[in-house]
């Protein structure tokens, strides 16, 4: 009886790991999920949940979802009530400091509030330990008890 090669059974697992990667990158369409914030087309794009234009990036926010779609918003406030409303998975999610041009993840993040914001949310995301600043989950409850006039429809 012929004995098989190591060489044969090395490349024949080879071949499969190959298949196996190939496949999943069709499934997930060969896109990679980003981990960057995405540009914004200042003046141009709208917001994902209010739908007006994103002109001041001091109040912006931008969500990337784990399918890789990236959902940009002009208010703090309307990104927490878009995760709150829709749900999606969320692989980032990050918010332009009031001041400055730093982004800051949400892990990463406080919010002043009862601050003039572009929907009036009041939130605006600065640096942690920010005195007087509160955290991410009170800034969700502030977001989601204060409704801005697109959802008093």
């Amino acid at each position: 009886m012929a004995r098989e090669l190591p060489w044969f059974r090395i490349g024949l697992v080879g071949l499969l790991v190959a298949a196996v990667i190939g496949v999943v990158f069709v499934v997930r369409g060969g896109h990679t999920v980003p981990d960057e914030v995405q540009p914004i087309e200042w003046g141009r794009q709208a917001c994902a949940h209010c739908q007006m234009l994103i002109d001041d990036p001091h109040h912006a926010a931008q969500l990337v979802t784990g399918e890789g779609e990236a959902l940009s918003f002009d208010d703090p406030g309307c990104a927490l009530r878009y995760v709150e409303d829709h749900h999606p998975t969320v692989h980032r999610l990050w918010f332009h400091a009031g001041t400055g041009e730093r982004w800051l993840l949400a892990d990463q993040v406080s919010f002043l509030t009862g601050r003039p914001t572009p929907m009036g949310s009041g939130l605006v995301a600065v640096e942690p330990g920010t005195a007087g600043a509160v955290d991410l989950a009170a800034a969700r409850r502030i977001a989601t008890q204060v409704r801005a006039p697109e959802d008093m429809r």
